[in-house]
């Protein structure tokens, strides 16, 4: 738990030349070296480290039911893998947020439809409730997969 301060430390320090590129250029191609937890890893962007989180979607942290097995989900999809970030924030706490695209498939997708986390897609948006990723969330909940097989479920 020592590591955690100085990780993101770190992780500050390579975002400042980093964060340059996010904002010139929305896609943002790295190679993936960790995962972090369900919904957020480690980028490296030409030689720069960025803390990115996915876009559109909260993933129980590790110590709550189903964490563990949304950041093992996630590891096995990316790392180590070539990705292209679509950048949607990257002004908010000096961290990215966007979309992620793996061998053509969106990551946060395949989560939600696993049940390995939760849509933070308003239902009152542009897309609202034709929204993929309110529908994959849809889906997981009637199927009972992942999280919403507790009753209750935990909210991440």
């Amino acid at each position: 738990m020592a590591q955690r301060p100085l990780f993101r430390i770190v992780c500050a320090a390579c975002l400042s030349t980093a964060m340059a590129t996010a904002h010139a250029d929305p896609q943002l191609p790295g190679r993936v070296l960790r995962v972090v937890d369900g919904d957020s890893l480690i980028l490296d962007v030409r030689g720069s480290q960025l803390l990115v989180n996915l876009a559109g979607i909260d993933a129980p942290e590790p110590n709550q039911p189903w964490g563990t097995a949304a950041a093992q989900r996630l590891s096995a999809m990316m790392t180590g893998l070539f990705v292209v970030v679509e950048v949607e924030d990257s002004g908010r706490d000096r961290e990215i947020h966007g979309r992620i695209v793996v061998k053509g498939r969106d990551a946060a997708l395949d989560l939600l439809y696993d049940g390995l986390a939760r849509s933070t897609i308003g239902l009152n948006g542009p897309q609202g409730i034709k929204h993929p990723y309110v529908q994959a969330e849809r889906q997981a909940r009637a199927a009972r997969r992942g999280l919403w097989s507790d009753n209750p479920p935990v909210s991440p």
